[in-house]
């Protein structure tokens, strides 16, 4: 083989190599960038579905007025659409008082966990508005017997009051005892009263629920709010949920989702009246500890 074939030979192998290895080069690099890009994506879907803060945990500690239409997790959908994340659990047997729940061992089991940032507390519907000497032996010792063990295992938690909202009309069967509770008015009033009361001794935070409820009759009367005499139909509970979210949040309900049984300007009075409740009233004069 001649000079000039050695080396035009060797020049074709020299220049494979530097190909192969360009070829190594480019390749390495390509899969460097895609592998950026994967990781920048993952990054970016992982950051779209976590809430800007960390999930809020609550406990619901009441009975019927609680559970029906399963308020905790219309509260917690509410939430949700605003990238609000609301874990919940909730202890609430039929008709039960604060006096059952403060001896239920079920319960302390719930509040014992200490994982709680919220504990709301619902009463029976008719005991805070029965006379005042029996409010004052059976509701507030136990509203107060309830707030301590919660912070006994919930050092942080801040206790809610949910003010309930009155029957449709009244408490007949106890008005020859107390006049007021002939009528809703009446009833509505003491319960107000009540709750507000437990609320202050207690340092919690109020969901004036029952007087966002006493707005909407007063201004809407056609507007039906109950399913029977005593609990709310799902108009109800939306108007409850967004008492709650604004008090528990901290935020205007209005422009909220709701559910398609209720009309968007119907839904919207109701976000606005619970906002404006909670500002009138509650939102300077109740804040978390």
């Amino acid at each position: 083989m001649g000079f000039v074939s050695l080396f035009n030979m060797r020049s074709s192998v020299k220049s494979a190599t530097v190909a192969s290895r360009r070829f190594g080069f480019a390749q390495i690099s390509v899969i460097a960038r895609f592998c950026v890009i994967i990781v920048i994506f993952l990054f970016l879907l992982t950051s779209n579905n976590c809430s800007s803060e960390p999930g809020t945990r609550v406990l619901f500690i009441g009975n019927s007025l609680t559970f029906t239409n399963d308020l905790p997790g219309m509260i917690a959908r509410l939430a949700q659409t605003r990238n609000r994340y609301m874990e919940y659990e909730m202890f609430a047997p039929g008709g039960y008082t604060f006096s059952q729940h403060a001896s239920n061992p079920e319960l302390k089991k719930m509040i014992d966990k200490g994982t709680w940032d919220l504990v709301v507390l619902q009463e029976q519907s008719q005991m805070p508005a029965l006379e005042d000497q029996k409010v004052a032996a059976e509701v507030f010792p136990n509203a107060q017997k309830l707030s301590q063990l919660i912070r006994q295992s919930n050092s942080k938690a801040s206790v809610v009051f949910f003010m309930t909202m009155a029957k449709k009309n009244g408490d007949p069967d106890n008005s020859s005892y107390i006049p007021e509770l002939g009528t809703y008015d009446g009833m509505q009033k003491r319960l107000i009263t009540s709750y507000t009361r437990m609320a202050q001794q207690n340092r919690g935070i109020l969901a004036p629920v029952g007087l966002a409820w006493k707005k909407v009759r007063s201004e809407k009367p056609a507007l039906n709010l109950y399913q029977d005499e005593t609990h709310p139909d799902i108009t109800g509970t939306y108007l409850a949920a967004c008492v709650f979210y604004a008090v528990l949040f901290k935020d205007s309900p209005v422009g909220l989702s709701h559910p398609g049984q209720i009309d968007d300007n119907t839904a919207e009075y109701l976000q606005k009246t619970a906002d404006q409740t909670r500002i009138e009233r509650y939102d300077q004069a109740f804040q978390r500890p």
